[in-house]
């Protein structure tokens, strides 16, 4: 009993200091726009993990391939490749708590750093947006959760959605003028 007692507590404090690792701070519409090196909208057009050896032995990496469909700032290019740290090979895996995970199909708006680090996406996840389209046909921007962007104030924001009615999402149009707007005035 005394055995599976102090189990289940380390159990609860290793699962408590993993969540703590991972967490990170939120991350302003500003502050995604002016660490971006590249801001696009794109469709996931492939994601291929692979090996890679190290002097320390094989990691595994992913590369994920993004068709281009508004080059926003950063880009002219009609594919965007970026690799994240992870990914399952075989039956062997590396996991990094916390990774987008990314499937064929997916719309994306992307906010990108081009230097090398484990993930590329500015606030780990915080510059990697949904978009769907409604039932009208109007693409509309949600965070990487599901939640919809209402506007850019509501990005980075940690306080809970209190409203009467539900928050409509941002469309995409809106939210690419908004980003065209704040590049106006991101100093270099």
């Amino acid at each position: 009993m005394f055995r599976a007692l102090l189990a289940s507590f380390a159990l609860v404090v290793c699962t408590a200091v993993a969540a703590r690792a991972t967490t990170y701070a939120p991350v302003t519409f500003d502050e995604l726009v002016t660490r971006a090196d590249v801001i696009f909208a794109g469709e996931v057009t492939d994601v291929r993990p692979y090996t890679l050896p190290t002097r320390d032995g094989t990691v595994i990496k992913t590369r994920v391939i993004f068709r281009v469909q508004d080059p926003v700032f950063g880009t002219t290019s009609a594919l965007e490749v970026f690799e994240f740290l992870g990914g399952e090979v075989g039956d062997v895996g590396l996991a990094v708590a916390g990774m987008p995970r990314f499937t064929v199909g997916d719309r994306r708006m992307v906010f990108a750093r081009r230097d090398r680090s484990i993930n590329p996406i500015v606030g780990f996840t915080q510059g990697l947006l949904q978009i769907r389209r409604d039932a009208g046909g109007v693409d509309r921007v949600l965070t990487l959760d599901g939640m919809p962007v209402a506007g850019p104030a509501s990005i980075g924001s940690r306080a809970p959605l209190l409203q009467a009615a539900p928050v409509v999402p941002m469309r995409l149009s809106d939210f690419r003028a908004q980003v065209t707007r704040a590049l106006g005035t991101r100093a270099r």
